[in-house]
């Protein structure tokens, strides 16, 4: 019977005598290990696909897009997030947005934690359907390398950066196949097809 509260003693004298197993946080800085998942970061090689919108659990990441103004916003509203570090998987780029081992997310203010990116879109010059940002359409072009060409319309757009060809809007005709260099959703360039095939 007395066993079982020796046993409690001595527990109790080691502790006395021995480091204390917590840290000193918040007194001293927190030693955080090199795999810790904190918030996530958009980088500047974000190209605004919406890959981490769609895939989001929490749904703290929010698109706006404005195709009018050819506009897009990628919101990361971090006091909903859960840090899963979902939205840096399955990243287009692999890197464009990085969990980085920031955990203090105390503010006064939920505004503060909010972190916004804008892009410009590139839309369809038929029916104005929105058809990706100008950032992921380089990004594409540029994983395709020398396969490029296979789609004019979108390697317009390169030749538009890189000043080759002016950025002048041009109206669809049908009589002639200046159609192939227009930037065109799925649906019209498929239109335009059957058209011309006829």
């Amino acid at each position: 019977m007395w066993l079982p509260k020796l046993r409690e003693l001595r527990e109790a004298v080691k502790s006395l005598f021995s480091r204390p197993a917590t840290t000193r946080y918040p007194f001293k800085p927190a030693t955080i290990h090199p795999r810790f998942k904190g918030k996530p970061e958009p980088q500047d090689s974000c190209i605004g696909c919406g890959g981490c919108v769609n895939w989001c659990p929490s749904e703290a990441i929010e698109e706006i897009n404005d195709a009018e103004g050819k506009k897009r916003q990628v919101i990361w509203h971090l006091d909903h997030c859960i840090m899963c570090g979902e939205c840096e998987r399955v990243c287009t780029t692999k890197d464009g947005v990085k969990m980085v081992p920031e955990f203090e997310l105390a503010v006064f203010s939920r505004d503060d934690l909010h972190t916004v990116k804008e892009f410009d879109l590139v839309v369809c010059e038929e029916c104005g359907e929105i058809l990706s940002t100008r950032d992921h359409i380089l990004w594409m072009l540029d994983s395709l390398g020398e396969k490029q060409p296979a789609n004019l319309g979108l390697l317009n757009e390169k030749l538009k950066k890189l000043g080759i060809v002016d950025d002048a809007s041009r109206s669809i005709t049908f009589d002639k196949r200046d159609d192939m260099f227009v930037v065109l959703c799925p649906k019209c360039r498929h239109r335009i097809s059957l058209y011309d095939s006829l």
